[in-house]
């Protein structure tokens, strides 16, 4: 199994390859391959920021719950 660090840098280099203008890149996640257009390009950031996260340390992002009270 791929460390975080080489996950990120596998990640990294299909964005690089998208935005190269390849129609598709793929890398290897877990023993299965995973494919990205140029249109996933924000699916493909959101896993790079999570990856950044995971080796940072930094807990995860959590989208803040708030509660309306009607008057």
């Amino acid at each position: 199994m791929a460390t975080p660090q080489e996950q990120l840098d596998q990640a990294l280099a299909v964005r690089h390859q998208l935005l190269l203008g390849q129609a598709v890149a793929s890398l290897q996640l877990e023993g299965r391959r995973v494919e990205y257009a140029k249109a996933d390009l924000a699916q493909l950031d959101t896993y790079i920021a999570q990856l950044r996260r995971q080796i940072s340390g930094l807990a995860p992002v959590r989208n803040r719950v708030r509660y309306v009270v009607p008057d």
